[in-house]
């Protein structure tokens, strides 16, 4: 909490008045040293790496909808009409404000999201063990602070709500869909989160791909899903009409259910290695 209060002061404050593209080199610099990676400088006049791509569709939005469609709440009208609200995480509650929660009212366990912006999330898996006034003074921290600023990212300007959704699982395993002009074409793995994190890179044929980002390398392999076929299907319709978006997807008791659409994962800084698979990936982004 003090390392991203502190991030986000001297995003807003020492980086604001910064040009675009001194702003993003500034950042990816401190990314690539924070996982100890080698630093390239991002061409976002002529882009052709994936960071370079994701950095330039910041301020090139191809979708005039990637407000509504990042954020957590809008989006759900929009899953609704493209593939019904059988894929959504039961609703519980929505706040416009902290002091709007009742905690008597919420089951024992839940998750309570912010509507904009990444990592703004609690999850509860017993509300008896919750301290409740660090989460609140937690919440209204979050409430005040414009993730734009860390990213530059459109989509997250305005007012957030807190969302209040069903917990699926505590550790739940997340998988992410990376898709390019409507086609899902590898899915990054997310595994024990809350634990030994581990996360791998597969392709649509269940192939372990030989790239990863943040350095983050893993020697597991994990086994296909058993929805994996409809868990394509999902990310495919979704993201039909995008340059790219990231579709997040849940399974649990073998239910689908969305989770988020991204689209700058990490905010387009976090280094990708082998270096070749930078350059890979932003092929498939056709501007």
């Amino acid at each position: 909490m003090v390392f991203r209060t502190c991030w986000y002061f001297f995003c807003k404050y020492f980086l604001s008045p910064f040009p675009d593209t001194l702003y993003h080199n500034i950042i990816s610099f401190i990314m690539h040293l924070r996982f100890k990676s080698k630093f390239y400088w991002l061409n976002i006049k002529h882009p052709r790496t994936f960071s370079e791509k994701l950095q330039y569709l910041k301020s090139h939005p191809v979708s005039p909808d990637e407000n509504i469609l990042a954020d957590k709440y809008d989006v759900r009208n929009f899953i609704k009409e493209r593939i019904g609200d059988y894929y959504l995480i039961p609703l519980l509650k929505v706040y416009d404000d902290v002091d709007a929660i009742d905690w008597n009212l919420l089951p024992k366990s839940f998750v309570l999201k912010l509507t904009k912006g990444s990592g703004y999330n609690l999850i509860c898996p017993d509300k008896e063990r919750l301290d409740r006034n660090q989460v609140l003074r937690n919440l209204k921290k979050w409430m005040n602070v414009n993730p734009y600023y860390m990213s530059r990212e459109l989509q997250y300007k305005g007012k957030p709500k807190i969302v209040c959704e069903k917990l699926l699982e505590y550790n739940i395993t997340d998988y992410k869909f990376f898709c390019f002009s409507g086609e899902p074409l590898y899915v990054e793995v997310y595994m024990d989160r809350f634990g030994s994190h581990k996360k791998l890179f597969y392709d649509m044929q269940w192939k372990k791909m030989p790239f990863t980002t943040a350095n983050d390398v893993c020697s597991l392999d994990v086994e296909k899903p058993e929805k994996f076929d409809e868990m394509f299907n999902v990310a495919k319709v979704l993201s039909s009409g995008l340059a790219f978006v990231r579709v997040d997807l849940y399974m649990s008791n073998s239910h689908v259910y969305f989770g988020e659409m991204t689209f700058h994962p990490a905010g387009g800084y976090t280094p990708i290695t082998p270096r070749e698979w930078d350059f890979k990936l932003g092929d498939l982004i056709k501007l």
